[in-house]
């Protein structure tokens, strides 16, 4: 499969969450709250396309299956998406109560998540391959080091959580420590011995 088709099926994976949310909360499945599903069910997505995108490097490393890999770039924005997705819900759920808003936002949970979230706006807005070209290639890759204390924060928000998938927590929490000790192992070995 050329690379063209996998990143366009990484991206019809990604779209399909949301697909199934608009359909839910246009025909009424939600009735009961369904911001509150919609808050969920997008902070559940914006972690596992996250997830998803740093688990691509170490899987290459292990297997050496690089047909994967344009898919990255669909996972990760898809969780940058989401996650901006999940704090419009959120302020939705509230009817955009903007001082209520702001107060939540003291909480750990709360202000953890919205850390996580703003950390994706740079990786969003230089995901396209201008912004690659402009940047550098040294600079982009410095820059986009930012998924990995997104994706942290993210788990710590997911964390705190409450009536959430635990068995996911751990499971996601595992891979994100293989995805950020396989980054430590390449810088160490990128970085050059020192002299004398």
């Amino acid at each position: 499969m050329s690379p063209g088709r996998v990143e366009a099926a990484g991206w019809v994976l990604a779209a399909l969450p949301a697909l199934l949310l608009g359909w839910g909360l246009a025909s009424g499945a939600y009735d009961a709250s369904p911001w509150r599903h919609a808050v969920r069910e997008s902070g559940l997505w914006a972690m596992r396309f996250m997830t998803l995108a740093l688990a691509v490097s170490p899987l290459v490393a292990a297997t050496g299956w690089r047909a994967v890999e344009p898919a990255r770039r669909a996972f990760g924005l898809a969780g940058a998406l989401y996650a901006f997705a999940h704090l419009w819900f959120w302020t939705r759920q509230y009817g955009f109560d903007w001082p209520f808003l702001a107060e939540e936002l003291l909480r750990p949970f709360l202000a953890v998540g919205l850390a996580a979230t703003l950390l994706t706006v740079p990786l969003a807005a230089t995901s396209n391959g201008a912004a690659r070209a402009k940047l550098g290639i040294a600079a982009w890759r410095r820059l986009h080091l930012l998924a990995f204390p997104a994706a942290a924060l993210g788990w710590w928000h997911f964390s705190l959580a409450v009536r959430l998938d635990r068995s996911e927590l751990y499971a996601q929490g595992l891979v994100l420590l293989v995805a950020f000790g396989h980054r430590l192992v390449r810088a160490a070995i990128a970085r050059p011995p020192p002299l004398g």
